[in-house]
């Protein structure tokens, strides 16, 4: 499309003003607190600068979009802010393109008003919540610019109301003497369109490869995993996410041993395979196929806080730090800044080869959890970078990462929907959020796929496909399961080089393999012992143990009471050993 006919196609001409103009239909906004793809967003307002008033707010820039769900608003507020808490920003909207309706201000008839420091607002005088016109916002900590988004499938006292056309939107900082934008009467104009809905990003709810590591973090709600009204909403969760490794927190009431036998109950384990358990008060568990070897409390910022494991993941010479962390919420910013240097002065140590668990170069790194960041955004920063706040308590900063570089950021996308949070509490005040993290090294970890499970954003077609329900996510818990894959970088262990080293030319036929299998090999002949290695390293079934002629061999074995996973083969004869990936798949 080039400008004259995009121009004539999108163009909202608001009088005496200025216009919007709207981008292809190929754009698409994504909330995530990023703000990249707004660069392709053409239109925005500049606001004029040195005309805010004592409140610090100077608004910058305005910009807004559309697809077939939503309208998305782009705030420059020229102060860093919480924009869910402490502060007079509110918006205005007309969705009627009538001045003389709605609250009038600024020559803008607004139906929809929103303050956002008081998280409500009004639809034709009625009191809303945000609940009631889907309103998201994002970051959820600290910024000075912001994305908004407000469904236009509006649901207000029953009466379901759909914004279309044109929308006629101002920003007021109502604290006194504060900024208005745009400055001129009658608001930034702006024509919807309802063109083809863009793509989300991908994902997959299954693991693409067996092979790789899944990491389920999630905050259950108060002990939620083990309520009865909510057991089956987890059951159909966790069969349909598969994880290997999870970080539980706010399970206050329970062992770890009763988590993991929970966790049994729901992904019966075959045989000779199991779920490892840890735990450190007051709530953080580590549930895991692969040994858990140690284990240590982070202080928190008043007793107990957060959790360190060291797990002993397969194809790997070093264990991996796999921290659980659940710092104090909302106003207080102080714990929560203190706890996430008290986690990185603990990596920082571990790294050194010194604390309680002391960790080999190299080692991949993992933190999960409920991080409550909803203040201070430096507060990311302290765990992606290594910058400690008090160096004078906690020590120098560091770069965390083994290759010099931060930690990396899994960056899931919530399923179904172009938003990125991890809580979601529609009878709260507060809007969704992200809160959740699964940071990583990505100089060891590779990440193949990452989502936050939203069941409300699947189609039927996925409900039905993984045996999910349309509100699993929302009975369980207020907060989302956050998942990620990693597969590892440079494996370099024993057992990999063994596998390389295949002294009998060994074929497996075929492989993915559901039921019957055959391996063929050269052999001298003598005693051939044939094995079937599970992921932990242990023996689960002996395939074959008889004495064969010298010559070309083909011994034919059955797995079809073998579960799905990634296994060994394991030959050995009077030659040597031999070693064979294979993959079961149901």
């Amino acid at each position: 499309m080039n400008f004259t006919s995009g121009l004539l196609h999108c163009l909202s001409t608001l009088t005496l003003i200025f216009t919007v103009v709207c981008t292809s239909a190929q754009s698409q906004i994504l909330l995530d607190g990023t703000f990249d793809d707004w660069s392709s967003i053409s239109g925005s307002y500049t606001d004029a600068t040195g005309d805010g008033g004592n409140s610090g707010i100077d608004f910058k820039k305005i910009n807004i979009h559309n697809n077939r769900e939503y309208v998305f608003l782009y705030l420059e507020v020229g102060s860093e802010i919480n924009l869910q808490d402490l502060n007079d920003i509110a918006v205005y909207i007309d969705i009627d393109n009538n001045a003389n309706t709605g609250t009038r201000i600024n020559g803008v008839g607004a139906e929809i008003t929103f303050s956002f420091g008081d998280r409500s607002g009004t639809y034709n005088g009625s009191r809303i919540g945000h609940a009631d016109i889907g309103i998201i916002t994002a970051p959820t900590v600290t910024s000075s610019t912001f994305e908004i988004a407000i469904n236009r499938n509006l649901n207000v006292n029953g009466t379901n109301i759909f914004i279309d056309n044109t929308v006629n939107v101002m920003f007021k900082d109502n604290a006194i003497n504060g900024d208005i934008a745009p400055n001129i009467s009658g608001g930034l104009a702006y024509q919807l369109t309802d063109h083809q809905q863009p793509s989300l990003p991908s994902y997959q709810i299954a693991k693409h490869a067996l092979s790789d590591l899944r990491i389920l973090s999630y905050n259950v709600e108060r002990d939620g995993f083990f309520e009865a009204n909510r057991e089956a909403a987890y059951t159909r969760i966790l069969q349909a996410v598969q994880p290997d490794i999870i970080g539980f927190q706010e399970i206050y009431g329970n062992t770890s041993l009763q988590v993991a036998n929970r966790v049994e109950a729901i992904l019966p384990s075959a045989t000779d395979v199991q779920w490892f358990h840890s735990y450190q008060e007051p709530d953080c568990h580590a549930i895991s196929r692969y040994p858990i070897t140690k284990s240590a409390p982070i202080p928190g910022s008043s007793g107990s806080g957060n959790a360190a494991f060291l797990i002993d993941i397969p194809d790997t010479e070093t264990d991996m730090l796999f921290i659980v962390a659940h710092p104090p919420c909302c106003n207080n910013n102080t714990g929560r800044q203190l706890e996430v240097d008290r986690i990185m002065q603990f990596v920082r140590e571990a790294k050194l080869g010194n604390g309680p668990i002391p960790i080999q170069e190299n080692a991949p790194i993992v933190i999960v959890g409920d991080m409550n960041f909803v203040g201070d955004g430096n507060q990311l920063q302290t765990l992606l970078t290594g910058n400690i706040a008090d160096e004078a308590s906690f020590g120098t900063d560091f770069t965390p990462d083994w290759d010099g570089s931060n930690l990396q950021d899994s960056e899931p996308y919530s399923t179904g929907v172009p938003f990125s949070y991890t809580w979601y509490s529609p009878g709260s005040s507060f809007s969704p959020g992200k809160l959740d993290y699964i940071l990583y090294s990505g100089s060891n970890l590779q990440l193949e796929n990452t989502y936050s499970l939203f069941t409300p954003g699947l189609q039927s077609d996925s409900l039905t496909k993984y045996n999910l329900e349309g509100n699993d996510v929302i009975v369980a818990s207020d907060h989302l399961p956050v998942v990620s894959d990693f597969s590892l970088k440079n494996k370099t262990t024993i057992g990999i080089k063994e596998l390389d080293n295949d002294a009998h030319q060994l074929a497996l036929s075929p492989n993915p393999v559901s039921a019957q299998a055959s391996l063929s090999f050269n052999h001298t002949g003598g005693l051939v012992h044939l094995y079937l290695i599970g992921s932990n390293g242990k023996e689960l079934v002996e395939l074959y143990n008889e004495i064969l002629t010298k010559g070309d061999q083909q011994i034919a074995f059955d797995l079809s009471d073998i579960r799905s996973g990634i296994y060994t083969i394991r030959l050995i004869t009077k030659e040597g050993t031999s070693y064979k990936r294979l993959m079961v798949v149901r």
